[in-house]
């Protein structure tokens, strides 16, 4: 029956195949979404979205962000709703609202698409999404896709609310980029970790082959 060689030959294969498989399989980071709010006078944005893991995707891949935009209104009136961009990746943007907060993928009641693979212009003017009524709460649902480039490239999003005298936005820090992060370094010290491991115990078996020889 076959055996496979344990020598240090063949324990270097195998640190050096298990090192090449940590690398690959490593995520990018342990990313979660992230949330933040920010308050005007009268008018609020939560945001949410995986800003780890928009930082490392790569051309043609997308994230997820959601926004829930509401007025604590003293008055009738009305929200506006606006995106804006600046850089050089270019970027293409799917956008929803929904009046109820999304239940996964599903916006049970009065779903709207505002934007279908719409690219964003990217010259710092804020482009209209939407008009809501004070009173009301819009449920912002964007979807943003890098499109491919072959240079790095950078891009900053802006989601804009105006109303009842206030003007505030939020966006991603850092921007988006246009070519895929690196490798983590978590993920390159382990493999390197293993690959030493895996030169000792070639060293320390030719040492012992050349006793045995002598």
């Amino acid at each position: 029956m076959y055996r496979p060689d344990r020598g240090p030959a063949g324990i270097l294969t195998a640190l050096a195949a298990s090192a090449v498989l940590l690398i690959a399989a490593m995520p990018a980071a342990d990313a979660a979404p992230t949330t933040e709010t920010v308050q005007g006078r009268y008018v609020r944005i939560v945001s949410s979205a995986d800003w780890d893991a928009a930082a490392a995707m790569g051309p043609g891949a997308s994230v997820r962000w959601d926004l829930v935009v509401s007025a604590a209104a003293p008055e009738p009136g009305t929200l506006r709703l606006g995106l804006s961009a600046t850089g050089d990746a270019s970027i293409t943007v799917d956008a929803r609202l929904c009046p109820t907060a999304w239940q996964g993928e599903t916006c049970t009641e009065g779903e709207r698409l505002l934007r279908s693979a719409w690219t964003v212009p990217r010259d710092g003017r804020t482009v209209a999404l939407d008009e809501i009524p004070a009173d009301a709460v819009a449920h912002l649902r964007l979807d943003v896709r890098l499109d491919a480039r072959e240079d790095p490239a950078v891009t900053q999003l802006r989601v804009q609310a105006e109303g009842l005298g206030d003007r505030i936005q939020t966006g991603p820090t850092p921007a988006l980029p246009a070519t895929g992060g690196s490798v983590p370094v978590v993920a390159i010290a382990g493999g390197a970790a293993l690959l030493v491991a895996a030169a000792v115990l070639l060293l320390v078996g030719r040492r012992r082959r050349g006793g045995e020889d002598s």
